[in-house]
């Protein structure tokens, strides 16, 4: 999955999407100076929607005993390995010396250029069911036991997956009132652009050359539609000679897929119609006697 992907809400189902021929677990081995990935998994293990996002807190339940129990913001989450990386310091693996993975220096999650004794930390992936959503209820901030979403739908506006999450609070549960809370998705950090004094956008200049529409027939009848895609449509007198192009070239609605497909199911309807019409009168007459009964071929 690309890095830039991972930072951002789930939007499409690309990594259920199967490795290539020459990819995936069986690929070639990458040269010993670069950072080892995690275990390839397969497309049927990987999870399809995603409880948890970049930006939510979360809460390491298994883990070392120094990073055991901490509560760390997510940074980004790898979809096809079903982990997540943590932005905190103290979650980063333990640091390494720069002759072991010398090109690791040139990757993006190299943090700083290490200390007097040349080492440097790398960020440590955790497996997604090792780590529980942090809910904030007023002042208090209390650790999600399950989650669960509504139902899933896609978004036009945003061109994206949309649905809501809920998780189970067994400290905000009461005799009469559920555990379950509405977790809302963190807010994305969307790019907006500061217009400067140098701006010109709002003082460029309009078109220098408008065409006349005045002349032109906006709704001509079906009848008056030329019947050869390339002859052009009749204008009236006086109308610019940039309009003299051809039905086809300005694609026009008679010509259009939908209009061809109906016209097509029309004529077929029609056919038949007129051979069940013609089916019926022939076996008419052949009961009455006018035409022999090997008249009719079934």
């Amino acid at each position: 999955m690309p890095r830039e992907l991972a930072r951002t809400l789930q939007r499409s189902l690309v990594h259920l999407k199967p490795p290539p021929v020459k990819g995936g677990k069986f690929q070639l081995p990458l040269p010993t100076h670069f950072r080892p990935k995690p275990a390839f998994v397969q497309v049927k293990d990987r999870i399809p929607f995603w409880h948890v996002a970049p930006g939510d807190r979360v809460k390491l339940v298994k883990g070392s005993e120094d990073v055991k129990g901490k509560v760390g913001v997510v940074d980004r989450v790898d979809r096809e390995t079903n982990r997540v990386y943590l932005k905190e310091p103290e979650f980063a693996a333990k640091k390494r010396q720069f002759s072991e993975y010398p090109g690791q220096q040139l990757e993006p999650d190299f943090a700083g250029s290490g200390d007097a004794g040349g080492t440097y930390t790398v960020a440590r992936p955790f497996h997604v069911s090792n780590v529980r959503l942090q809910v904030r209820d007023g002042e208090h901030e209390y650790t999600a036991t399950r989650v669960r979403k509504s139902k899933v739908t896609w978004d036009r506006r945003n061109r994206r997956f949309a649905w809501r999450r809920y998780v189970l609070v067994p400290e905000l549960g009461a005799d009469s009132e559920s555990g379950w809370r509405q977790l809302p998705w963190p807010k994305e950090d969307v790019e907006t652009s500061t217009p400067s004094e140098r701006d010109m956008t709002s003082t460029t200049s309009l078109p220098t050359w408008i065409p006349d529409l005045s002349a032109l027939s906006l709704s001509p009848s079906r009848a008056e539609l030329p019947r050869l895609p390339t002859k052009p449509v009749s204008l009236p007198a006086g109308a610019p000679p940039e309009l003299q192009v051809s039905q086809l070239d300005l694609g026009g609605s008679y010509y259009s897929r939908a209009n061809q497909t109906r016209r097509y199911n029309e004529r077929k309807a029609a056919e038949k119609e007129y051979g069940k019409k013609v089916m019926k009168q022939k076996a008419k007459d052949v009961r009455r006697g006018v035409l022999p009964e090997g008249a009719i071929a079934w």
